[in-house]
């Protein structure tokens, strides 16, 4: 299943839920608006919940306010609307992610304005949608962006976003929670740490993470400003289980280059997902990267149209292959859902938009 954003009128969005067959043909749809329907309502992340249906996160406007809000719907295997709830703390709120738990209620991942200032913000869901509180809320006076979190093997939780320095560049952040929200190690191997980018200048961004399969720590994907090329490239970080940074590597030249999410592969090396920009053609083009345990580069390649593609996301599938999803502008003139399915090496065994 894939979630997104489509225009309802010409100047509002809806969220569009689209399910897939494994030979990614076409199987149903359903758009949702919000709770203010006049206004943009943008979905971000989706999870399949052990149910056989969905929940997704994105943002909606207060019926009375231009306020964000944080938007979390759940739907049946059917796609039909199980219940939704909003997040309202007074000024702007976004959902960034979310993520089933082990006690079958939910965690988003998003940014909180307190009036000051944007925070990290980790709120949990009820199972039923029917309450929802705070687990963490970053409270330093810096603007802090909260963009992904997951529940990890011990019952805790692991957060990455992106942190405003004294020096008003931007740095990594990765936070390490308790199953309680606390960060303190004696109450659970908690940590709260920041994280810098060698060769970069300024900004780094952190927009994606992913606990390790051997229980050793985390592996974090995101962006940085190169100093040697004044373009954008890609980071991936890897710390143990206490926040140490273990391994960094850096990938891409002198165009602007993203990477949007990492996972882990089943020989224990990493696929990342994201987009290069094409020096020939001056588009973006959907890039893809595999690296071993250690961070070296197996192997990446480019996959473009006429215009630009995105890489949003990426899985492997049980025949050793990977699913990408993103978006494509090279088969109209409108944003389309893009679907991409290779083997091991990185052939195209699929395609859908």
């Amino acid at each position: 299943a894939v979630v997104g954003s489509q225009y309802a009128t010409d100047t509002q969005q809806d969220l569009m839920l689209v399910t897939f067959s494994s030979t990614l043909a076409f199987v149903s749809d359903t758009s949702f608006g919000g709770a203010n329907s006049a206004y943009n309502n943008v979905a971000n992340d989706l999870q399949q919940t052990a149910d056989g249906g969905y929940i997704l996160v994105g943002t909606t406007y207060h019926a009375d306010s231009l306020d964000s809000d944080v938007w979390i719907v759940k739907y049946s295997s059917k796609l039909a609307v199980t219940w939704q709830d909003t997040i309202d703390g007074g000024n702007n709120d976004v959902g960034q992610s979310v993520h089933q738990t082990q006690d079958g209620g939910y965690i988003v991942c998003g940014t909180s304005n307190d009036g000051n200032d944007d925070d990290i913000m980790l709120w949990k869901i009820a199972a039923d949608g029917l309450s929802h509180s705070i687990l963490y809320s970053e409270t330093t006076n810096t603007n802090d962006v909260g963009n992904y979190a997951h529940q990890t093997r011990n019952g805790g939780y692991i957060v990455v976003g992106t942190s405003y320095s004294t020096t008003n560049a931007t740095d990594i952040r990765l936070i390490k929670l308790n199953s309680s929200g606390d960060t303190t190690v004696v109450n659970g191997g908690g940590f709260d740490s920041t994280y810098n980018v060698i060769d970069g200048y300024l900004n780094d961004e952190a927009v994606f993470v992913q606990e390790i399969d051997d229980g050793m720590g985390f592996a974090v994907v995101g962006n940085y400003w190169a100093s040697g090329y004044g373009q954008n490239n890609v980071f991936v970080l890897k710390t143990d289980y206490q926040g140490t940074e273990v391994n960094t590597a850096t990938f891409g030249g002198g165009f602007n280059d993203f990477g949007n999410c990492v996972r882990q592969t089943e020989d224990g090396g990493f696929i990342i997902v994201g987009s290069k920009l094409s020096q020939a053609t001056t588009n973006e083009d959907v890039w893809i990267l595999k690296l071993t345990h250690d961070l070296s580069t197996e192997w990446d390649y480019t996959y473009g149209g006429s215009a630009d593609d995105i890489g949003t996301s990426v899985n492997q599938t049980t025949d050793g292959g990977y699913i990408i999803t993103g978006n494509t502008y090279s088969y109209g003139n409108e944003s389309e859902i893009l679907l991409l399915k290779i083997d091991g090496s990185g052939a195209i065994q699929d395609f859908s938009n």
